[in-house]
């Protein structure tokens, strides 16, 4: 199950994500961020990640093309902060 809610800020939309970026729920996610960006080109990103309690390969792929194309990431969950450490290190972002 997946539940994607997005915020509109005046300064930048927050994508709120919960339950598990995996499989079929991934490309939902990509649409959800591809359509935000369309409505708001230029506008800062960032996806809460607090109740994201699994990521597979095929989220690991996004969340690494997301930060790659500016994208912030808040509040990671015990479940996926080694996840988004290991994402994040892969683009020369990490200690």
């Amino acid at each position: 199950m997946l539940k994607i809610q997005v915020r509109d800020l005046e300064d930048r939309i927050v994508l709120e994500v919960e339950g598990r970026l995996t499989g079929a729920f991934v490309p939902e996610v990509q649409s959800t961020w591809s359509r935000a960006v369309a409505n708001r080109p230029g506008s800062r990103v960032q996806v809460d990640l607090k109740n994201v309690t699994c990521v597979d390969r095929e989220g690991r792929t996004l969340l690494r093309s997301m930060h790659g194309q500016g994208v912030e990431f808040l509040r990671a969950g015990l479940a996926t902060q080694d996840i988004l450490y290991e994402v994040l290190q892969k683009h020369g972002c990490g200690d």
